[in-house]
């Protein structure tokens, strides 16, 4: 294989991890539930809502890195 054929190959495997992570992420967050002053089982509830959230946050710049490194990858095949 060339060069270019194994950067593609990379490419397309890092475009396909970052896609599914991405999809399995979802780009929407949960809402949080409740008023301003909340029982406390509702702000219990809330605090593991804000935990989802922000490993959805995480997981969805991982996917977003996974694509750019694609892209970038792809972008330096062209010129090889």
């Amino acid at each position: 294989m060339t060069h270019v054929q194994i950067a593609g190959l990379v490419s397309a495997i890092l475009g396909t991890i970052g896609t599914v992570i991405l999809f399995l992420a979802s780009y929407a967050l949960q809402p949080f539930i409740g008023g301003f002053f909340g029982s406390e089982k509702v702000n219990k509830r809330n605090e593991d809502i804000k935990v989802k959230n922000a490993n959805r946050i995480r997981f969805q710049r991982i996917g977003l890195a996974f694509l750019c490194g694609s892209f970038f990858i792809q972008a330096v095949a062209v010129f090889l």
